[in-house]
Order: structure tokens, then sequence, then C-alpha cells
């Protein structure tokens, strides 16, 4: 899949909907939703299976006066090239974190985007059980041969749980990925928090004092920021590093005079 995205938007919404409608042979007001996002986007406006109908979309917006941005499948983050961070110590003048059995470092003043969101886990409970039960009708059918009956234990209801991220782009390192629920907090000593909520914000909050160079962005935080970016053709829970990776490479071009 190639994702295709415009962003910098800026200029008359009414002149750019009808443009972005012709190309995408859309209506004047389905185009009208994609040129509203923060910011001024990104916003994703079309997916393609087909890499020449991607290039060729975009290069008819770009004439149009559109800054886009297109995305193939090798483009797309995933954590196979990410790094989770588990440990930390944030020291004066650079970072050292354990993120996938290595240790890395990075200086605050290489650190170019903060990028946090919010991501749903969905606890799958195990498959339901099967025991045996007495059963005396089914003694009494069969003569005493068969006095059980196989009954299912139900299992416990799958759980939605929010949790807490942080992208951390710096210069010469993959992406840092901070969650919530994998951060071992004991670096913080005497600044841990009750909860591992608030320790997080309080990583969050450390990280953002200490590279005040780098761009911050939050609107990933919500559910309604994530479909603003993604439009109503990717849902969200399906496609969140979709929206990642295309907030992330926006964020980072220079931007167009």
């Amino acid at each position: 899949m190639l994702v295709l995205a415009i962003y910098n938007l800026r200029g008359n919404e009414a002149l750019l909907a009808r443009e972005l409608a012709a190309v995408l042979k859309r209506t004047v007001y389905e185009a009208s939703s994609r040129l509203r996002a923060p910011g001024g986007g990104p916003s994703v406006i079309a997916s393609f299976a087909e890499p020449g109908a991607a290039r060729e979309a975009a290069a008819v917006l770009h004439a149009r006066g559109f800054d886009t941005l297109l995305l193939d499948a090798g483009e797309i983050e995933t954590d196979a090239g990410r790094r989770v961070v588990r440990a930390f110590e944030l020291g004066a003048e650079a970072m050292s974190v354990e993120a996938g059995g290595a240790r890395l470092e990075a200086g605050y003043r290489d650190v170019e985007l903060l990028l946090r969101g919010v991501r749903i886990l969905v606890r799958r409970p195990a498959a339901p059980r099967t025991t045996r039960k007495l059963s005396l009708t089914r003694a009494a059918l069969t003569g005493g041969l068969l006095v059980t009956k196989v009954v299912a234990v139900p299992g416990r209801q799958a759980a939605a749980e929010r949790e807490g991220f942080l992208h951390l782009y710096a210069r010469g390192l993959p992406p840092l990925v901070w969650r919530e629920t994998a951060l071992d907090y004991r670096s913080l000593a005497g600044e841990l928090l009750p909860s591992r909520q608030a320790n997080f914000a309080r990583v969050v909050a450390e990280l953002r004092r200490r590279c005040p160079q780098a761009a911050y962005d939050e609107r990933l935080a919500s559910p309604a920021g994530q479909a603003q970016l993604l439009g109503p053709t990717l849902p969200p829970a399906e496609n969140l590093d979709v929206a990642i990776s295309v907030l992330a490479a926006a964020l980072r071009r220079p931007a167009t005079p």
C-alpha cells in the first residue's frame, strides 16, 4: 500500500477544495474535510495499491500547488525498525537508553521531534476451556455407561486499555519509542510518582524540558486527532503506524517558502 498525504495547507480553502476534489474525483464537501487538519496538516487523502497511480496523483496535486507526501510500504514505521525503550538514564547533556537489547545514547541537541500519542491495547482472553460435569440424566439414559458431560467454561471478555507513547526522533538514530507500560521507571529514584501514568507524564515533560529545540506534537493523543489525520478510509485502530509515519515525515521536512 502507498499512502498519499498533503501538508503545509494554506490559502483559500474553497479554491483548494475545488482543486483537490477535481484530482480525487470527489465532491467539494468531501475534499473540504481533508483541508481542516490542525497546523496545516498533514492529512491523508488516498491510499493506493498501484505505485503508478499513486505517483500520478501526487504529481498532479503538486502541479496544482499542494505539498505532497507519498509513502510506500517500506517507509511506514513498524517496530522492526524502531527501538522500544525499556530503561533510561537522563544525563546532563545526553540520554542513555536500553532498547532492543542494546545501549544507545542520544544528545539532547540532536533530538528533532517528540511525537506523543495514545494507542489502544486489546487484551485478548484465553480460549474458553472445557471440563466434565456429572449428568444424572445422561447416566439414566445410558444405563450408567456415561455419567458425565462436557461443558464449556466461559472465558473473560476482551479488555481495552489506553497506553501513552512518545516517539523520539534524533539525528543518526532509529525512532526511540517510549511506551507507558514498557518503561522501567526506577531511574527516577526519589522522584517516582504513585501511578504509571503520572511517571510517564513526568518522563515526557522532562524530555521536553531537556530538548527545547525539538518540535513537539500531540495530535495523536486523541482518537479524534488520529481520525482527522487518517481520513475516512483508514481506521486508526489498524493504521496507527501509518498516522505516526505520515506525521513524523511531514514535521521533519523543511517548510517550503
